[in-house]
């Protein structure tokens, strides 16, 4: 009762419980029901390859599971950091998928404890189905599907994959075919799914496709695509979609954030000003009430300063809520414009409600808003493709009622058909897991059993407290790098500092060590020992770049030249915009406007116009 009570409280004026409402608080009570019973091994298991991660899925059963992900960075120590195993095993490789259709369908099945079809094993167990998750054969996301059937209890279903990932918008004609598809898909399954409420409420679609589409049965067109999946061709809404997308490793790993990790750490940054319709888009009285679900509330304000100064070391928080304005190239705080290459990096695996227009036009675009907060490692994401109005987006404290009372955190964020009339532009993507949910703290507890030890796991501590043997018995930048990369599998940002620190003393710490060192001790805010290692890497990357730029960035002690050094492509203005007064002060007029025609002959868009207006602003 108590929680039902909050729970209104974090809306002034609620939306009414509609019958889509209410169906989506169904799904959710079922979803918890089952995420309960499922006991969870605390430990990790590292993976070389599909094949291996077929075989370690298929070890699962409906009385223990655990995280299973590629071995690959940052990703490993990102999750790792967050979800604190007792073990991790890394295990070597069992070889190659022969028809992979097939090994999916099976490793599914064996994790409900089935030895034929999915549907087979979950009408073994009386668990109906939660879902149905769509893949290909040929696309790098179905490793999301895989883990998603196996650890929500979802059919698993296949259907061609060529939609044109990489057209701009798909053309009306292709949206037809793809909606179509899904439904000849979803009716190979043989349950009812024409109508909310029915058997199939929540789909996932695990591959690549363009962000936008034309649509016939759409009010305005472009709109975006993981709202028209779920929808007739007349445009009603028959299921929530949710939509994975990437490399094998990284829908692996988004698929175990949310089966496995705890979302009780918000991070809230609103830059819109506390009047007018924008108050209703704020964060009302979050903070007062989150707590008293258990989960720890933080807000940030929303200048372009105060978001610097959050993001030295990384952000830690499970979700974050984030208003802005802009477009895919650029993002507005309270007092100023900036660019992607200010988002912050994220020290743990983040789920992410961005309220503003354009982020996730082409979430493919690394240098984009959307694909900027992806490759930080959001797993789960709400954001819009197109101009959708304000109103488009349901506020946050609506959002938080919902999900507050068991509705999946994506459902959430979509308004209810007859809702509002905003409702009806359909611009707002949701990527990710459809069943994912952020309940209050320990109201869909799990039982957690020790790790388990076998043949062909390799202890990663075992692996690690090797290679730091040996790296004190031979020191050299490699054995050191060796042992920093194996103990970052563990999360251990504290002894990697002292493995820098012993590596240096010794002579040794060479730019091998100092690449491997520098995410912990950006992470530690360790600058001292993050500037000395950046200046011993040779062409850094964009991730070290970022490092250097949101630690020691602002800081009037940073090395100008450093900073000039490593302006950011392709949006250089908007560092330079940073360091701008201490430059003209220490170097005079002449030494900014010479960056500026240096950068002018290859910059494009945004970054031109505002180089253009800059030299302006100091060629007097």
């Amino acid at each position: 009762m108590l929680t039902f009570f909050i729970a209104i409280t974090l809306c002034q004026n609620p939306t009414a419980q509609t019958f889509e409402l209410q169906t989506a608080k169904k799904l959710g009570a079922k979803v918890a029901a089952v995420q309960k019973k499922l006991p969870v091994v605390n430990q990790v298991v590292l993976v070389p390859d599909e094949a291996t991660y077929l075989d370690e899925i298929s070890r699962w059963s409906p009385t223990r599971r655990w995280p299973v992900l590629f071995n690959q960075e940052t990703r490993v120590s990102q999750f790792v950091r967050r979800f604190s195993p007792e073990k991790v095993w890394i295990r070597d490789s069992v070889g190659k998928v022969g028809d992979v259709g097939s090994a999916m369908q099976q490793t599914v099945a064996a994790a409900w404890g089935g030895e034929g079809t999915v549907k087979q094993a979950l009408d073994e167990i009386k668990l109906p189905p939660l879902g149905v998750v769509i893949t290909s054969t040929t696309d790098s996301a179905r490793t999301a599907a895989v883990a998603l059937a196996a650890g929500r209890g979802q059919l698993l279903a296949f259907m061609p994959s060529n939609w044109e990932a990489d057209k701009n918008i798909l053309i009306e004609s292709k949206t037809t075919s793809l909606v179509r598809e899904v439904h000849k898909t979803l009716s190979k399954t043989g349950l009812a799914f024409d109508v909310i409420g029915d058997e199939v409420d929540a789909l996932t679609v695990c591959m690549s496709l363009p962000a936008r589409v034309n649509y016939s049965a759409a009010t305005e067109n472009p709109v975006a695509v993981s709202d028209v999946i779920g929808r007739n061709e007349i445009g009603e809404r028959f299921a929530w979609t949710g939509w994975i997308f990437g490399s094998k490793a990284n829908a692996a790993y988004m698929a175990m954030c949310s089966l496995f990790l705890d979302r009780t750490r918000y991070w809230f940054c609103n830059t819109y000003p506390n009047k007018g319709g924008w108050e209703k888009y704020g964060t009302g009285n979050i903070l007062e009430i989150l707590p008293k679900f258990g989960i720890d509330a933080t807000k940030t304000n929303g200048t372009l300063q105060s978001l610097q100064e959050a993001e030295a070391g990384g952000i830690r928080a499970d979700v974050i809520y984030f208003t802005s304005k802009g477009n895919q190239d650029f993002f507005d705080m309270a007092d100023e414009r900036t660019a992607p290459t200010w988002i912050p990096l994220l020290d743990m695996p983040s789920a992410l409600y961005f309220l503003h227009s354009w982020s996730l036009k082409n979430p493919s675009g690394r240098t984009t808003v959307g694909g900027t907060w992806l490759s930080r490692g959001v797993y789960a994401y709400v954001g819009s493709s197109h101009e959708p109005m304000l109103q488009a987006f349901v506020p946050q404290t609506e959002i938080m009622r919902r999900t507050m009372s068991l509705v999946p955190f994506l459902l959430a964020s979509r308004w209810c058909a007859g809702d509002f009339v905003y409702s009806k532009p359909w611009r707002i993507n949701t990527i990710g897991d459809p069943l994912m949910l952020c309940p209050p703290k320990n109201s869909v507890t799990r039982i957690v059993n020790p790790a388990i030890q076998r043949s062909d796991y390799q202890d990663v501590a075992a692996l690690a407290k090797n290679a730091m043997q040996t790296a004190n018995d031979n020191p050299s930048d490699e054995s050191f790098a060796a042992a920093i990369h194996t103990i970052a599998l563990l999360g251990q940002d504290s002894m990697i500092t002292n493995l820098w620190q012993l590596a240096t003393n010794m002579g040794v710490a060479g730019p091998k060590t100092a690449r491997a060192a520098m995410p912990a001790l950006f992470r530690q805010q360790n600058t001292d020992n993050f500037m000395w290692a950046f200046l011993k890497t040779k062409n850094p990357t964009r991730l070290e770049q970022d490092m250097l730029w949101q630690l020691a960035g602002i800081s009037p002690t940073t090395s100008i030249q450093l900073l000039i050094d490593n302006l950011r492509s392709p949006y250089q203005v908007d560092d330079l915009k940073v360091i701008a007064d201490r430059l003209v002060s220490k170097r005079g007029t002449n030494a900014i406007l010479d960056i500026i025609d240096n950068l002018l002959p290859n910059a494009k868009g945004r970054n031109e116009r505002e180089l253009k207006r800059m030299k302006k602003k100091y060629d007097k």
